[in-house]
């Protein structure tokens, strides 16, 4: 099946590109880009979001222990590095290669298994939700 690039697509790429450190639920997205030209509704967002996660340039994540999914988009360097993902502010941060390609080689020395870096996301908490008072 062919994939278009439309205005509304690129409009959205465009967005998660320069909100990469961030993950977004479709109605976030949708009231981020509302009055934008071109913007896409939210029924657009729901249609083109599980195609961007197929074609591995958004990762797709559940906030918390709800049932809402959030959004953020993964750049092509990302297959090669490991992640770390806040999850109260659901920040992400990106691993060096060396210290995700030390850590890769640990477990798979120590345990005999091979992690898949590009698909890997620790779950933790960011230095400001772990300092944030309670």
């Amino acid at each position: 099946m062919a994939h278009y690039q439309t205005a509304q697509k690129k409009l959205l790429l465009d967005f998660l590109r320069e909100h990469s450190r961030q993950a977004f639920t479709i109605e976030e997205l949708a009231a981020a880009l509302e009055g934008r030209e071109h913007a896409p509704g939210k029924s657009t967002l729901y249609r083109l979001m599980p195609l961007l996660v197929q074609e591995g340039r958004v990762k797709r994540f559940v906030r918390g222990t709800s049932r809402q999914f959030l959004y953020q988009m993964m750049g092509e360097s990302c297959r090669t590095h490991l992640h770390l993902k806040c999850s109260i502010c659901g920040q992400m941060v990106h691993m060096g290669h060396e210290e995700s390609l030390e850590l890769v080689r640990m477990i798979d020395k120590k345990y005999h298994f091979s992690v898949s870096e590009g698909d890997t996301v620790l779950f933790g908490l960011c230095e400001n939700c772990r300092t944030a008072p309670a």
